[in-house]
């Protein structure tokens, strides 16, 4: 801890010092008066400042939401009596704070009035990239109450806040082959051959085999093994072996480096991954998704471990080829190949959404208050976004489109 003078407090201790001056120079005892009014107010601060309660900080950090989408966190101060304090609670570099208006807000902190013992204190910041972001240590301004001392404390509690990444549109020609990849498939086509045994009672006439039964002198049946789940698709995210690997979640960019790399190949390979995943699970299909970090999965209801995979996932080769949708990310632009079809997709994704406005298909989890990471802060409005769709409302003329194009599918506005 550190006490120090305030701005106030400084002059109020330099017009003592003067006047004690003027005093012993001139014999001045009128200037008593400005004297000991003076060193009281100085003494009874340092007594005041100095008896500040012992407090711990309790940080309450949201759930998990998609990357540029306002996060409100709350501070609560726990002492054995109450008391008005002054928090700067420390951000990373990538994490904004709303309120830059209040002076002496440094970029990379958020600064709240708090009391001790009192109700969380809310403040807004937006992540600006996917990832885990830490969040702390907190610095704790105490002064008196003229204001012309202060102490600082700094507590070095830090949490987590994670962001995904960000889900926007595809265009219409994509959207037509997800939505293609989730419908079963018309097939007379039986499941795969396993072994034969000997026919029982009850079993099915078309499931003998005749020339099996002719060499053994007695019925013989087919067995077949179970189909892999049909409506399951499988995804595989990667990045050009070309391009530059500046969003990988292994680095820690810093001021002009975090802007150039804030769309860097594998934050646009995540941010591609997520809106195709989250497509093809409003369409009722189950999800394997493989990156270069590893593989997890989604079905209906259950698309957070994805995104939260996501957005820690690092760039790097295409860990499976032949899966069923294959997402390639260069320095600036996309191809997304389905059902041996390659489209690519220029930019980056501009009809952000946040994960609060995908439907409960997608996101069950999310909409009861349960598997979310962390605890849940003071209320905040919603993002006022479009609900996910695979596709929009007009033709985009082809398979090249921005990845923020305008459109609106069945799901409407929410």
């Amino acid at each position: 801890m550190s006490m120090r003078p305030t701005r106030r407090g400084y002059v109020v201790g330099g017009a003592v010092a003067a006047a004690l001056l003027a005093g012993t120079a001139f014999g001045a005892r009128a200037l008593d008066a400005v004297v000991l009014p003076g060193v009281v107010a100085l003494v009874a601060a340092a007594i005041q400042v100095r008896r500040t309660p012992e407090f711990d900080i309790d940080r309450l950090v949201p759930a998990a939401d998609v990357a540029g989408t306002a996060a409100t966190l709350g501070l609560t101060l726990d002492g054995d009596r109450t008391a008005p304090v002054t928090i700067r609670d420390r951000l990373p570099t990538g994490v904004d704070p709303v309120d830059r208006q209040r002076n002496g807000i440094e970029p990379d902190e958020a600064v709240v009035d708090a009391a001790v013992g009192g109700t969380p204190v809310p403040y807004t910041a937006v992540p600006q990239r996917r990832g885990e972001h830490t969040i702390g240590p907190a610095t704790v301004v105490t002064t008196d109450a003229l204001g012309l001392l202060k102490r600082s404390r700094t507590v070095d509690n830090r949490d987590t806040l994670v962001a995904f990444p960000r889900i926007g549109t595809l265009p219409n020609d994509i959207g037509a082959e997800l939505r293609a990849a989730t419908r079963p498939q018309a097939s007379t086509q039986r499941d795969e051959f396993d072994d034969l045994r000997e026919y029982v009672r009850g079993d099915s006439l078309r499931d003998i085999h005749w020339k099996s039964s002719a060499r053994h002198d007695e019925l013989m049946v087919q067995e077949f093994a179970d189909r892999a789940d049909p409506d399951r698709v499988a995804v595989a995210v990667g990045t050009d072996t070309g391009a530059s690997q500046g969003g990988d979640r292994g680095e820690t960019p810093t001021g002009d480096t975090a802007e150039r790399t804030a769309d860097a190949p594998a934050d646009r390979m995540a941010d591609a991954a997520a809106t195709a995943c989250v497509s093809l699970v409003r369409g009722g299909a189950s999800v394997t998704l493989t990156t270069p970090s590893g593989s997890v999965d989604a079905a209906p209801g259950r698309i957070r471990p994805a995104l939260r995979h996501l957005a820690v996932a690092s760039g790097g080769r295409v860990p499976v080829e032949d899966a069923d949708v294959v997402v390639v990310a260069e320095d600036d632009a996309v191809s997304i190949r389905v059902d041996g079809r390659e489209y690519r997709i220029e930019g980056q994704i501009d009809d952000v959404v946040s994960i609060t406005d995908v439907d409960d298909v997608a996101d069950r989890a999310g909409r009861s208050g349960t598997g979310g990471e962390g605890r849940t802060a003071p209320a905040t409005g919603g993002s006022g976004g479009r609900s996910v769709v695979p596709d929009g409302a007009g033709d985009n003329g082809g398979g090249t489109a921005p990845m923020g194009a305008d459109e609106v599918g069945p799901g409407g506005v929410e």
